[in-house]
Order: structure tokens, then sequence, then C-alpha cells
């Protein structure tokens, strides 16, 4: 009878440990089981070796942007012992490592796909190209190059990645990116040396030093082999040439972007203009569209290699500037502008608002890079670069996809804010979760020294200690 009194009583302190363990539950922890992260890691062959499963050692890094912590250094001056048992050289081990992240955000990706539907949405789905520049103040970071930064208007030390992203009807998600080394770099720089010949690095390493027209073709060609469903792309004026134009739709694609003001000839009528005369042949012809508030008029002409399209002149349109700042200078911007669509189905105005869909990929460099950690690895290693884009790639992804099942949530930077808190209480709690337990056991040696229990209620103070030192507040991963 003593034993079964004593066993209850040990099952109703664990039960009202369980449930004080559920107000320490992260929504990402719930996340990383439902989108099934361990099978695509074990998919793309990043297993455990040794020690910890990458699984807990990317959920623990995946979560640091939402601490507010840059390193692992930091990470283990924290308070976190219950999120993390591993030590600095094992966080830095898996992050050099030259495991296939590209095939493993693939594999993500490619499963939230399916979650969500994207096949259904693919008449309106595109795809949208755009580089960024990752600025760095090291001097031995592997591949380092001087690298044209126009949010600075002038040339920088760091690397530059070319994105390439999927926009749906209600999110947009990062789907793959490249590297483009330059040809001058620092003196002192060093050169990655992938230990596998024909691992992910070593294909990353030999496709940066493409072109980014090349590049891009061969980025946007995997993408459509690997089933992501779109029909258009959208891209800005750096990539809108008539050569780039023709191999996208050769892809199967339509290509919609911004016109630059150059010596290009387009046709029409077996006559050839310039973007500066078809302007002002037709500028007298322009329409007010209620809707986007610009005044426009579709011209239909041929280019030069034979490509027929459309180009959609426009008067009074300004590009958003996401990089303004309180007294800062304004940048002019030009009277009109001109836009080329592949697609001649398109009317004038449907051509405008789907180029307008581009600066959702300016939105998530923005997010991507004050919010999730992009650009603000720390480690030399070339591997450690890739292992750290791809992780804010993968944090901005599963935000937009947690977004899409909040009604709460606008904004991905709402839903940041609901994950700071939920890691926020997350040490607040263990900070008093570790003083009750020194405060009970220094109770119950208290009561021990001053009083001699007897055998029965010895018992029930060993239960309590037991129970205590058996339970840990939070298993933010399996190991």
């Amino acid at each position: 009878m003593h034993n079964r009194k004593i066993a209850r009583f040990q099952g109703q302190i664990e039960t009202a440990l369980i449930n004080f363990r559920a107000n320490l539950e992260l929504r990402l922890k719930e996340l990383f089981a439902v989108l099934h992260i361990q099978s695509h890691l074990t998919g793309a062959g990043i297993r455990k070796c040794e020690g910890f499963s990458p699984r807990h050692l990317l959920f623990v890094l995946t979560n640091l942007v939402f601490l507010h912590i840059k390193t692992v250094h930091d990470l283990l001056h924290r308070p976190l012992q219950s999120l993390f048992l591993a030590q600095k050289d094992t966080f830095y081990r898996f992050k050099k490592a030259e495991w296939s992240w590209g095939p493993f955000y693939r594999r993500f990706l490619a499963h939230l796909g399916g979650r969500l539907q994207w096949s259904k949405t693919a008449r309106d789905n595109c795809f949208i190209l755009d580089t960024s520049t990752l600025p760095k103040r090291g001097k031995r970071l592997e591949n380092l190059s001087f690298v044209y930064d126009h949010t600075q208007g002038k040339t920088v030390k760091g690397y530059e990645i070319l994105t390439l992203g999927l926009l749906t009807p209600d999110n947009f998600y990062p789907v793959n990116f490249g590297h483009h080394f330059s040809q001058t770099a620092p003196v002192e720089v060093r050169e990655a040396r992938p230990l596998k010949a024909r691992g992910d690095l070593a294909r990353r390493l030999r496709d940066a030093r493409l072109t980014k027209p090349a590049l891009a073709v061969k980025m946007l060609k995997a993408a459509l082999a690997q089933g992501f469903p779109a029909s258009y792309l959208l891209v800005d004026a750096w990539f809108t040439s008539p050569t780039f134009c023709r191999r996208v739709q050769d892809l199967g694609l339509q290509i919609i972007g911004r016109l630059k003001r150059d010596r290009t000839l387009y046709y029409r009528a077996g006559i050839g203009y310039t973007l500066k005369q078809l302007y002002q042949a037709h500028k007298h012809r322009l329409v007010k569209e209620a809707t986007l508030g610009l005044a426009l008029f579709s011209v239909p002409v041929t280019c030069g290699n034979g490509l027929p399209g459309v180009v959609v002149l426009t008067k009074g349109y300004k590009e958003p500037d996401l990089e303004t700042r309180p007294g800062g200078k304004i940048k002019a911007e030009p009277p009109w502008a001109a836009f080329f669509s592949a697609d001649l189905t398109l009317t004038a105005t449907a051509v405008v608002q789907k180029y307008l869909g581009r600066w959702s990929i300016e939105v998530f460099f923005k997010e991507a890079k004050q919010r999730l950690g992009l650009g603000q690895e720390q480690c030399r290693s070339f591997a450690a670069q890739v292992f750290s884009i791809t992780q804010a790639f993968f944090r901005y992804s599963l935000l937009a996809y947690l977004l899409e099942h909040d009604d709460q949530s606008q904004t991905i930077g709402d839903l940041f804010r609901q994950l700071e808190e939920e890691t926020g209480k997350l040490t607040f709690l263990e900070r008093l979760w570790q003083y009750l337990v020194t405060f009970l056991k220094t109770v119950l040696n208290t009561l021990a020294h001053f009083c001699d229990p007897g055998p029965q209620f010895r018992d029930y103070l060993d239960a309590i200690t037991n129970t205590f030192n058996q339970f840990s507040p939070l298993q933010g991963c399996e190991t």
C-alpha cells in the first residue's frame, strides 16, 4: 500500500511537470516533425556520423535568430543548456562540413510545394531572378572578391549571389541561389579546396565562374526539371536582353522585364527603333489607367533575333525604394519607363501588374538580411557561407509556410515577432526552472538537516527529488 501511494504521488508530480513543459513548446519544433526535416536530411546524405544528429544541430542553429544570437560562441554563453548539449566544435564541424545543402533544400521545398498545392496555380506562378551583395569585412574568407553594391553605390569586398524565387498567389519562396565571383579579388584571399570533386560544394564553385545569364539559365533548367511549377519569369533591366529572353522562352517560360535605355533596336513594320525613339513615336497615344494610376500604351515589336514581343510604355511609374532612410537622399525617377513581355496575349495593364510582383524578392532580401541572418556568417570557410545562406532561405520558407496557416499574422515580420516572443519565453522559463529546482533541493536538504524524518516521509522526499532530476524542461529536438 505504501509503495502504491508513493508511485501515485510521483505520477502526480510528473503530470504537473509535463503540463509545465507544454508552455515551453516551440512552433518550429512541431514544424520540423510535420515537414519531415529528418527525412529530407537523410535523403540528401546528411546523416549522423558521431555525436549529435544533424536534425538537432539544424534545429538549434535555426532558432538562433529568434533569440538574437549571431554566433555559436554567443550561443554557448547563454543559459540554454536544455535546448542543446553539443559543444562549440560540434557546431563548427557541422557548419564547415561539405554537406549537400542544395539537394536538402530542394527536397524540403518540393515537399512544401506538394503540401501547398503549387501545381494548381501554375498558370499564375512566376519565377523571379535577382542578385544581391553580401559585404564582408574579413580578410581571409575563402573565395572573397570585389563586387559592386548598388545600395551603397560602390565596390565592396564580399559575395554576390544570384537568387531564384517562386512567387505564388499566396506568398514568395526562395528556390535556389548561386554565387558569382568577379574577376578581381583581394590579395590575401584563399581558394576553397573541396574534398569531394563531384559534391555540391565543388559544383557551386564551378558554377560561380559562369556569367550571370548562363548561371540564371542553368538554375531555371534545374528548377523546371525538379517540378517547380511556373509560367512566367520576372526580371529587372539587367537581365532583359533579346538574347536572354530567347533562351528563357526556349525553356517554355514567358519573360516579363523592365527595359534599359540602350542602343538595342526593336523592329516595327520593318523599321528599327531604340527604346527612346519608340517612346517619342508613341507617347501621344498613352492612356491613363485608373487601377495603376499610370499612363500606358503597348507596342508590338520584334527583336533583332526574331523574338516577337510587346513593349509597354508607361509614364509616372515609380519603383518602391526599400532602402530609404529618414533624411536620406531620394532617388530621382525617370519620367517614363518601358517593359517587355514575350506573352503577346497580355494587356498593358496585366504586364505591369505582373511585373510589380518582382518586388517580393526585394522584400525577401530585406527581411532575410535584417532578421534571418543572410550575409552575417563570420566563418572563413566557403562551405560555412553556403550553409548560412541555405539556412536563411530555409528560415524564410518556414515562416512563409507558417504565414499561410496563420490567420492573425499579415506579414513575415509579424510572424517573426511572434516566434521571437516564444523563444524569449523559453529563456525566461528556463531560468525560472533552474531557480525552482535549486530552491526545492535547498528546502528538502534543510528539512532533512533540522529534523530526522521517518522512513515514510523520506520516501516522499526521494520521490520528489528523483522526479525533478529526471525531468528536462525542454527537448528542443531529439538527438
